[in-house]
């Protein structure tokens, strides 16, 4: 089953806080440079993938619910470290 969320983060943000971004997914568990994704690529058996959208930064993922969600925990607090804004869930 694909969880998802969208976090509170627009698609233009400045190229320096792009940087932080891709400094802290670097930093999360499970990345993999050559998918640009964790634990596998998009649409395997098991991985979690982010994409810039319109609506905020979009996470999907098909991993266990309950490790998803400690999983975006802990990029949400990451997040709100780097940039210095609180990161969560854009439908809060």
């Amino acid at each position: 089953m694909i969880h998802s969320i969208t976090l509170n983060l627009p698609y233009d943000l400045s190229g320096a806080d792009w940087v932080k971004v891709s400094a802290v997914y670097r930093s999360m568990n499970g990345w993999l440079d050559e998918h640009s994704s964790w634990f596998g690529p998009w649409g395997s058996e098991r991985f979690i993938a982010a994409s810039a959208e319109p609506s905020g930064l979009l996470v999907e993922g098909n991993v266990d619910p309950l490790f998803f969600r400690g999983w975006m925990t802990k990029l949400c607090a990451k997040l709100t470290a780097a940039l210095g804004k609180e990161v969560h869930d854009a439908e809060l």
